[in-house]
C-alpha cells in the first residue's frame, strides 16, 4: 500500500487535491480569482504529470533484493558538505566584502532597494569567488540528503559534518534576507523521509537525536519568517493594521476575510499575529492568481526556455551576452503583468518557459524521470536512484509554489545531485543479489 500512495502520480495528485482546498479555505480573497481557463491549464500540467510517471510505474515494479556496497559513502558525503560550506563562505565573502553594497541600512532594506535597481538595469560588482560559491554550495544539499536517507550506515565523523552543511543553505538565506533556500532545505529533508518509507525504514536515522533537532529548527524557521515580515512591514512603513490592509489591497491586490478583519478590530485577535498569518497565507496560495494573470496578458510574453525558471542564468546572460538583453526583456513583461516577484506555481513556470506545446512535453518528462527514479528505487534500493528520488519528491512538493527548478538555488541543487548521483553509480562495485543466508541473517539480526 505505501508503494502505490509514493508513487510520483499519486503523490503529486494527492499533494494538489489539499492545496486546491487550503486555497479556498484560507481567509484570503484575491482580486486575480482563477477563471475556467486557469484551472483547466492546471488541471492539464496535473494530468501531463501523471501519464509521464505512470508510463514508468504502472504496472507496479517488483524489488528485487540488491545488495549495495556502501563503502565509499563517508568520502562522498564530507566531500560534499566542505564543497557546499565552501560555497556558502565564498558567496558571503562576495556579497559582504567585495560586492560594494551598503550593508548599513540593514538586509531587508538593502533586499528592496536592489530589487529597484534590478528592474533599472543598475549593476553589481561580482567576482569569481560568488559564481564558484554558487556552483558548490549545493552540495551541501547532497551531504546532508545523503546522511538522512543512510544515517545508519555513517561514520561519526561524516555524520555530524553532513548536519552541519545545513548551516550552508541557512547563510545563502540570510545574505539574500529570504527564507526560500531554508524552506527548499525543510522540503528535501521531507523527500528524504518519503524515500526511506518507501523501503520501509524508520522515519530518520537512529543514534543521530535527531527529532529535537527538527522540532528546533521548525521554530527557529517560524521565528525566522514572522521577523521577515516584521522587519519588511518596518521598511515598508507599514505601522498599523489599517496600513497594511492598505497595502495588500493595493500592491498585493487581495483582502483578508471581513470576519478576520472584524477579529483585529475588536481586540479578538493581534494585529501583528493576523498580519504574520496573512503575509505566509498568501505566500504560500496565491500561485493560482498568478496563472490567471498569465492568461490575462498571455500574447505579451515570450518563452523564456529555462531562464524563469534558472535563477543564475540572468546573471550569466548579464556577464557573458549583455546585448541579447533577455533578463531585462523577462523582468519588464512580467512586470508588465504583474508577475515580477510572485510565484506562479509548477504549470505556470513551465509555461512561461516554454510555452504550451514544449511545456506540456517538458511536464511529461518531469513526470517520466520521477516514475523512472520511484522505479529503480523500489527495484534496487541504490542510494544514487534514492538521491534522485528524493528531489523528484521535494519538486512535487515545490508545484504549489513554482516549478521544480524555480525555488531558490533548486536547478544547481539538482545538478549536484546528478553529480553525486552518477559518481556512486559508476564509482560502486557491481551490487551482487542477495542469497537465502544473506536475508536470514538480516532477519534474525
Amino acid at each position: 500500500m505505501q508503494r502505490f500512495v509514493l508513487r510520483p502520480e499519486v503523490v503529486m495528485c494527492s499533494l494538489w487535491a489539499i492545496f486546491v482546498l487550503v486555497y479556498f479555505v484560507v481567509p484570503i480573497e484575491y482580486y486575480h480569482t482563477p477563471g475556467v481557463v486557469a484551472w483547466a491549464l492546471m488541471a492539464s500540467g496535473l494530468l501531463a504529470f501523471a501519464f509521464g510517471s505512470m508510463v514508468v510505474t504502472m504496472p507496479s515494479p517488483s524489488p528485487s533484493l540488491i545488495e549495495e556496497d556502501l563503502e565509499n559513502l563517508d568520502a562522498v558525503i564530507m566531500t560534499c558538505a566542505v564543497a557546499g560550506l565552501a560555497g556558502a563562505a565564498f558567496i558571503a565573502i562576495d556579497k559582504v566584502f567585495l560586492s560594494g553594497q551598503d550593508w548599513s541600512v540593514g538586509i531587508t532594506a538593502l533586499r528592496d532597494r536592489r530589487s529597484v535597481e534590478v528592474m533599472e538595469g543598475v549593476p553589481i560588482r561580482r567576482s569569481w569567488l560568488l559564481y564558484i560559491g554558487y556552483l558548490t554550495i549545493s552540495f551541501s544539499c547532497a551531504s546532508f540528503c545523503l546522511f538522512l536517507l543512510r544515517g545508519e550506515k555513517v561514520g561519526r565523523r561524516a555524520g555530524w559534518l553532513a548536519q552541519a552543511s545545513v548551516l550552508a543553505m541557512i547563510v545563502y538565506a540570510v545574505l539574500y534576507g529570504g527564507r526560500m533556500p531554508i524552506l527548499l532545505t525543510i522540503l528535501l529533508a521531507i523527500g528524504c523521509v518519503m524515500v526511506r518509507i518507501l523501503r520501509g525504514s524508520s522515519l530518520v536515522p537512529a543514534g543521530w537525536f535527531l527529532w529535537p533537532k527538527v522540532l528546533l529548527g521548525i521554530g527557529a524557521f517560524l521565528v525566522y519568517t514572522n521577523a521577515i515580515w516584521s522587519s519588511r512591514r518596518q521598511v515598508g512603513n507599514i505601522l498599523s493594521f489599517g496600513d497594511f490592509l492598505r497595502v495588500a489591497s493595493e500592491k498585493w491586490e487581495l483582502k483578508p476575510s471581513d470576519w478576520l478583519v472584524e477579529a483585529v478590530r475588536k481586540g479578538d485577535l493581534g494585529a501583528s499575529t493576523v498580519m504574520d498569518f496573512i503575509s505566509s497565507a498568501m505566500y504560500l496560495t496565491h500561485s493560482p492568481t498568478s496563472v490567471q494573470r498569465f492568461v490575462e496578458h498571455y500574447g505579451q510574453f515570450s518563452a523564456y526556455l529555462g531562464l524563469y525558471q534558472v535563477g543564475i542564468l540572468s546573471p550569466l546572460f548579464d556577464v557573458f551576452a549583455p546585448g541579447l538583453k533577455l533578463p531585462e526583456t523577462m523582468r519588464e513583461q512580467l512586470a508588465k503583468a504583474g508577475l515580477y516577484g510572485w510565484f506562479p506555481n509548477a504549470w505556470g513556470a513551465w509555461f512561461l518557459d516554454a510555452d504550451f506545446v514544449l511545456g506540456f512535453l517538458a511536464i511529461v518528462a518531469w513526470g517520466f524521470l520521477s516514475g523512472a527514479a520511484y522505479r529503480v528505487v523500489v527495484r534496487t534500493e541504490s542510494s544514487w536512484a534514492e538521491l534522485l528520488l528524493v528531489f523528484a519528491y521535494t519538486a512535487i512538493l515545490i508545484s504549489p509554489l513554482n516549478g521544480p527548478f524555480g525555488m531558490a538555488n533548486s536547478f544547481l541543487i539538482f545538478c549536484s545531485f546528478v553529480s553525486v548521483a552518477l559518481w556512486l553509480h559508476f564509482r560502486r562495485p557491481t551490487p551482487r543479489p542477495l542469497t537465502g543466508y544473506d536475508l536470514c541473517h538480516e532477519q534474525c539480526h
